[in-house]
């Protein structure tokens, strides 16, 4: 239901810094909040401070945060030693369908790729992934210019609403995590 990205800086020294965001990857959604609200240095640096992203906001307060939200502490950003360590290390990633990496001080996006190829008749459907060469994301106008009318953020909150309205709010799990009683959060 999600669409999953894995964000990334290129530091000073040529490492990397990346976190995983589980919503709104699509470059309509993630890059285009990077583009307009995380697009310098500093910025990009800062967004990885908490780790793991369920959702990404306009601002920092507005990002939900694994980590400072919903208290795993265990959410801390990966480190590569350059991008081609990124690279390599998210081959194979299929769930990860976009990766975008602040470098020479702009954002780029990689989209995941499949090649579907069955080599024998009673083998299973085999195919090759890869990661697409990175692109600046400003690059892409046409998706860049898509208004989103429902995130996935607020379509996963409607649901909840629904579900609280007709079997009660107690019960609501969402990602792994009992939701606390209005009363727990006012």
């Amino acid at each position: 239901m999600s669409t999953r990205s894995t964000i990334a800086v290129e530091l000073k020294d040529g490492k990397i810094l990346s976190v995983y965001c589980h919503s709104d990857g699509y470059i309509s959604g993630v890059g285009k909040t990077l583009i307009n609200n995380y697009n310098n240095y500093d910025d990009a640096v800062n967004l990885m401070q908490y780790g793991g992203i369920s959702s990404l906001g306009d601002t920092m307060n507005d990002t939900s945060f694994y980590s400072r939200d919903w208290g795993r502490k265990d959410e801390k950003p990966y480190r590569y030693n350059n991008e081609y360590c990124l690279i390599y290390e998210m081959s194979g990633a299929t769930m990860i369908e976009y990766l975008y990496l602040f470098k020479n001080n702009e954002w780029h996006v990689s989209k995941s790729k499949y090649i579907s190829k069955k080599l024998l008749k009673d083998a299973y459907d085999v195919g090759i992934s890869y990661w697409s060469k990175f692109k600046p994301v400003k690059s892409f106008k046409k998706e860049l210019s898509i208004k989103t009318t429902m995130t996935e953020k607020q379509m996963i909150g409607q649901i909840g609403k629904m579900l609280s309205q007709n079997f009660g709010a107690d019960n609501i799990v969402i990602q792994g995590q009992t939701m606390p009683k209005k009363s727990e959060v006012n």
